[in-house]
């Protein structure tokens, strides 16, 4: 399955590429971390910096091409195949973007970096919502609550209602990184926050509802 992957993989090793070839321009220190109002509170070694994050996104590669094997329902995984790869390779796209992004701010390019991650993932996050509802119940993709795996109504009721929270999330993430950068993460924080609790207690009260939910009566 790792051939789905290769668009998101060859992201990266672009990503790389790039940064081996800008390192004898990078500082000695070079920044990797920023706080919640865009400080610099973390540096690296001009090494670690060019090779971590592809490193790290090659490995996730690895794994999400073959955690659907691994997923006791499975059987459901060709029912969302084509929303897990896109979904995946985006998220691959979107850490090759971070890299991209985090050498540039190091080489001086004119930008602010709230601004190119909140983009990057205010579009990850509506491509997410919209593509929720079309995922079916498995223990690696989507909501996964103990009422969403034994009950599928609240499975579908859940990820219907959370892809209309990841959109309206994506949205604000991406209205503040265009308006108001400095307080993008905690927009994004905040917005990750009130859908995960509202996702987590529709899927309990769907449950409720559901007279064939597994354990229903327990």
């Amino acid at each position: 399955m790792i051939r789905k992957l290769w668009p998101g993989i060859l992201l990266n090793l672009a990503a790389a590429v790039f940064g081996w070839a800008m390192w004898s321009q990078l500082p000695e220190r070079v920044a990797t971390h920023w706080g919640l109002h865009g400080q610099v509170n973390g540096w690296s070694s001009r090494t670690v910096s060019v090779v971590l994050l592809p490193a790290i996104a090659l490995v996730m590669a690895g794994v999400l091409s073959i955690a659907p094997r691994l997923d006791p329902k499975r059987r459901n995984f060709p029912l969302h195949a084509g929303a897990y790869w896109v979904v995946t390779n985006a998220i691959l796209g979107f850490l090759a973007l971070v890299h991209v992004a985090t050498i540039g701010y190091n080489l001086g390019w004119p930008m602010n970096l709230a601004t190119v991650v909140g983009i990057g993932v205010g579009v990850l996050f509506v491509l997410l919502g919209n593509l929720l509802s079309r995922v079916r119940p498995n223990w690696i993709f989507g909501i996964r609550t103990p009422w969403t795996l034994s009950s599928d109504r609240a499975w579908r009721e859940t990820h219907r209602v959370g892809g209309y929270g990841f959109v309206l999330v994506g949205l604000l993430v991406l209205l503040t990184a265009l308006v108001h950068p400095s307080v993008v993460y905690q927009t994004l924080g905040i917005g990750v926050f009130a859908v995960a609790v509202f996702s987590v207690g529709w899927s309990y009260f769907a449950w409720k509802r559901d007279p064939d939910a597994l354990g229903r009566d327990a």
